[in-house]
């Protein structure tokens, strides 16, 4: 299949306009079409409906943008990840992390992947996770690190890392569970099953938390609250581990029955690549806690 119809055919399928898609390759109008006509005629197959004054995709033709979208995102990740190589001349790892796995656990994971691994330059990215995958499917990052979720894409690869329990931290001790109803407590709902663990907290001790504080930021702005005696909040483990194991947090509550952990998300394209085999290899062995 002649990759030039292809890249007409896919630029004119996703504008639904011949004029746009002339207009992003550089080409005239007429031409367009021409290219279009002759690939259809090559494939044997109607690949537009142009009954109607607006262009639409037959079935032929929505099954190949299918196809070809899926192989022009891979025709993108490989010219970066080839101008990237040129660049530097040596491997190196693109990582994206959204900020509840970026903070706690980066740091360190990249201070004693650098000890081994020296020869590996890599860069991070720190976002949301619809902007991390985004970047993923797109090339700009080859390793994607996000809290646990359920992701259903046949071009990605997941792989379970770690599992921690939810808990209920303070600044403040408490003498009686109870008594945490009367403090405010911040509520995050970026964090996964944060709803499921504040119920059961409430169901196994039969309290309600009177007052709840919505907050959307970083994680350390999350923590920055709880320090300053604002409120208590529920997060996974492994992101407090440091501050409760200096005495700064106390865990009022493990909730056992509640667990979150973190995933590694890759293009299966990279999978075989050594240095994102190596990254992999480390991160899955690595202990956070």
């Amino acid at each position: 299949m002649d990759l030039h119809y292809l890249r007409i055919f896919y630029e004119v399928a996703k504008e639904c306009s011949f004029t746009k898609a002339a207009h992003n390759l550089y080409i005239n109008q007429s031409a367009v079409s021409i290219q279009v006509k002759k690939f259809e005629e090559l494939l044997g197959t109607k690949l537009f409906d142009r009954s109607s004054k607006k262009i639409k995709l037959t079935y032929s033709g929505e099954v190949l943008y299918k196809m070809s979208e899926d192989i022009f995102q891979k025709v993108k990740r490989v010219e970066k990840e080839m101008a990237r190589i040129v660049e530097v001349d040596r491997a190196r790892i693109s990582i994206g992390a959204t900020t509840v796995i970026g903070e706690p656990l980066l740091p360190k994971l990249m201070k004693e992947f650098s000890k081994i691994y020296q020869e590996i330059e890599y860069d991070v990215v720190i976002a949301s996770k619809k902007e991390i995958l985004e970047k993923l499917r797109d090339g700009d990052i080859d390793v994607a690190i996000i809290d646990e979720t359920h992701i259903t894409d046949v071009n990605l690869e997941i792989i379970d890392v770690g599992k921690f329990p939810l808990c209920l931290v303070s600044a403040r001790d408490y003498r009686d569970i109870k008594e945490v109803a009367d403090t405010p407590l911040i509520v995050r709902k970026q964090i996964l099953k944060h709803n499921e663990a504040v119920t059961a907290i409430e169901n196994n001790h039969e309290i309600e938390f009177k007052t709840k504080i919505p907050i959307s930021g970083s994680l350390s702005v999350i923590k920055s609250f709880v320090r300053e005696g604002v409120g208590n909040v529920v997060l996974p483990f492994y992101t407090v581990y440091d501050e409760v194991k200096s005495g700064e947090f106390k865990v009022i509550e493990k909730v056992s029955e509640v667990s979150d952990g973190y995933q590694i998300a890759i293009t299966k394209d990279k999978r075989s690549l050594l240095e994102i085999i190596k990254f992999i290899n480390f991160t899955k062995n690595f202990k956070i806690i």
